[in-house]
């Protein structure tokens, strides 16, 4: 996994984003905030780094498409790695995550924790009724962490299966795994995805003060769900990280 950090003090002409296409560089002069542009821009240029080293090709030169449902990948016929390798990015604030896997699918989710959420007002379309309980109970000051902490697995467990925050999140509980480390587990059965979801696993990753993060893959590989399995995307809790302004990954 890759942390990166942005300096909003770079220009979106800077060099260090050279290796953008005129797309990517379209999208981020439409942001109305500098740092939204900047935070964009830096991730996706983290991102082509990442993936250039793994597939062996110039990052630059890499090509993005969509699949059937939207999710983003590499054209599978630039290289034989393209077809294999999966990734996921998230951003919040000043820091970006990106999760990347040659055998599972992954998913990713970083968020910072406003201190001012009012947790209770989105608890009826984010938390299961067991979770809100569980929240509840709680005292003050760590509630409003454990929601941050339930939003951002469901998140990346959503992301990774590919169907994303498209309706409610109250058909799947993370809450109550051992060690306080997540327990996916559905709630509705007859839920989109439900079937599917419980051959995922995830975890919450310690990140910089004041942000909530988690990772998530899928049990088992390449993407069917069918081969041995195994206890996770190579090098899931290893974090090499990334500055804006330095154009190099470390």
């Amino acid at each position: 996994m890759l942390s990166v950090t942005f300096d909003f003090g770079v220009r979106l002409d800077a060099p260090v984003f050279a290796v953008l296409n005129d797309e990517e560089r379209a999208l981020a002069v439409r942001f109305i905030r500098h740092k939204d542009a900047i935070g964009y821009a830096a991730t996706r240029t983290a991102l082509r780094h990442a993936l250039a080293a793994r597939v062996g090709l110039p990052a630059c030169q890499l090509r993005f498409e969509r699949d059937s449902a939207g999710r983003p990948r590499l054209a599978p016929t630039q290289s034989a790695a393209s077809a294999k390798i999966d990734f996921n990015v998230s951003h919040s604030e000043q820091h970006a995550l990106i999760a990347l896997s040659v055998e599972r699918r992954v998913g990713v989710d970083i968020e910072i924790r406003d201190a001012d959420l009012n947790w209770r007002a989105l608890a009826k379309v984010a938390l299961a009724g067991s979770e809100e309980v569980r929240i509840a109970t709680l005292r003050a000051h760590l509630q409003l962490d454990a929601f941050y902490d339930v939003w951002t697995a469901k998140e990346a467990l959503l992301k990774a299966l590919g169907i994303g925050i498209t309706r409610e999140m109250t058909w799947f509980s993370v809450l109550g795994g051992l060690n306080g480390e997540p327990m996916v587990r559905p709630v509705d059965e007859c839920a989109t995805g439900a079937d599917g979801l419980t051959e995922f696993d995830a975890v919450w990753c310690k990140v910089q003060n004041g942000y909530a993060a988690c990772l998530a893959w899928s049990r088992y590989a390449n993407d069917s769900l069918a081969a041995a399995r195994g206890s996770g995307p190579s090098g899931s809790r290893k974090t090499v990280s990334w500055r804006t302004g330095s154009g190099y990954i470390r």
